[in-house]
């Protein structure tokens, strides 16, 4: 398994992690069309317009992922567990294609009724020059591959024990992607305040059994290493990833992307195969000038951002009449609407019918699934195998509670002017907001 486990001698060099080895089939993989098109697909959407150095791609994530993956098939391996060279070959392919089905921009893109992903990655993966490469250079079916790349719980047939194990090493509790996520992310927007040691953590994986399944888990002396993951995550949600002056760019272009899309002016089935550069010129140029998309579109090449009027969470009164706007776009469309009417009509400011934008991002939560091994349990009857909240003693509604200043919803605006009229008349548009 040499070869596998870094035998190769061709090495592409990498920002994060140094020299990542890259054998035949891998290299064959990159210079598809699906590898291709992610070097096209910004890994932090809108992030450049706000952390210069933030323009790495789903492509160099891509690549990370299965450089990751790789370590820690390589650990489990040499601490005795047992894999087949098809496993081995299945998931790194897998970490190759892991966001081959991404939307272009898929965080403003997200719920706006487009093809489910696990659609998008079907195609590129079984009805692309992506097959013919699975199945001559790697000799694998897509399908199996196509399997381990899907959510959980989205794949057509149940899936195996190895599979499982497999899953969880991509996108699981404690995964590849969310190790480099955090790894890259960081290193691009210059944040140097995380205690995150990806390799250390790695160092101290183990496969356990457990009710017939193989299961992945940390051993104790790596305690410190995943406690400095949550945390490590919580840093980076609260200071990066919901950060206000990202998310204003977000919610722009989503709703330049809702009026495109609905409006007829952009096909979905086309946008779905393009990457941010493209997607984006195609919703500018097939938009009326004066038209939400034309207008949003434009203040966003010229980097025009909307203010933040206000931001709120769960503790404050009004958060549940907008919080429940998140899953259905046509409705907070219809908010935002009313509430530009309201403030014009009575002369409380003026707003056009897009000029006022509610951003409700995704409810990412803090909760942490992986097993951790014991080696002399510290309170009576515990086992070897125990949980998260026994290594940290946080139980689950602590670990909600830490997440409530990450699920922040706010309400940008076009001008500051009119930031101050919404900040002054909160609770009448919140009143509004429940009528509607």
């Amino acid at each position: 398994m040499g070869d596998f486990f870094g035998g190769s001698t061709r090495r592409v060099r990498d920002p994060v992690w140094g020299y990542i080895p890259v054998d035949r089939p891998a290299r064959a993989l990159m210079e598809s069309g699906a590898l291709e098109r992610m070097k096209g697909l910004h890994q932090l959407g809108f992030a450049h317009l706000v952390f210069g150095n933030a323009r790495h791609s789903r492509y160099d994530h891509a690549l990370g992922v299965c450089h990751l993956t790789r370590l820690t098939l390589q650990r489990i391996v040499d601490s005795g567990a047992y894999l087949e060279e098809r496993d081995i070959r299945c998931a790194l392919a897998a970490a190759l294609l892991l966001h081959a089905g991404s939307y272009p921009y898929a965080d403003a893109l997200e719920g706006l009724g487009l093809p489910p992903r696990r659609e998008l990655s079907r195609r590129w993966i079984e009805d692309s020059d992506v097959a013919r490469v699975l199945e001559k250079e790697w000799e694998l079916e897509p399908h199996n591959v196509l399997r381990l790349v899907l959510p959980a719980g989205e794949e057509p047939v149940a899936l195996t024990p190895t599979e499982h194990l497999l899953r969880d090493i991509l996108a699981g509790s404690l995964d590849a992607d969310s190790l480099d996520n955090l790894a890259r992310d960081a290193a691009a927007v210059g944040v140097s305040f995380l205690p995150l040691k990806a390799e250390a953590l790695l160092e101290n994986l183990r496969v356990v059994g457990q009710e017939n399944r193989a299961v992945l888990s940390v051993d104790e002396e790596g305690a410190g290493s995943l406690q400095a993951l949550v945390f490590s995550r919580y840093l980076m949600e609260y200071n990066v990833y919901g950060h206000h002056a990202l998310r204003a760019p977000t919610v722009m272009f989503r709703r330049a992307a809702q009026d495109a899309l609905q409006g007829g002016a952009v096909a979905p089935e086309k946008l779905a195969r393009l990457d941010d550069a493209r997607a984006f010129a195609l919703i500018r140029e097939s938009a009326k000038e004066e038209s939400p998309a034309g207008a949003l579109t434009r203040l966003l090449s010229e980097r025009r951002l909307y203010r933040r009027a206000i931001e709120l969470d769960e503790r404050h009164p009004g958060y549940g009449s907008l919080l429940r706007l998140r899953e259905d776009a046509n409705w907070r469309r219809r908010v935002e609407e009313a509430w530009a009417r309201y403030l014009t009509r009575y002369r409380k400011g003026e707003a056009g019918p897009f000029d006022i934008l509610v951003d409700i991002p995704p409810q990412n939560g803090l909760s942490v699934g992986l097993r951790f091994i014991r080696r002399l349990p510290v309170v009576p009857g515990e086992r070897n195998l125990t949980t998260w909240q026994s290594l940290s003693g946080l139980s689950e509604e602590d670990m909600l509670r830490c997440s409530v200043p990450l699920h922040r919803i706010r309400i940008f605006t076009a001008t500051e002017e009119l930031a101050r009229s919404v900040r002054r008349h909160a609770e009448e548009l919140f009143t509004i907001a429940e009528e509607v």
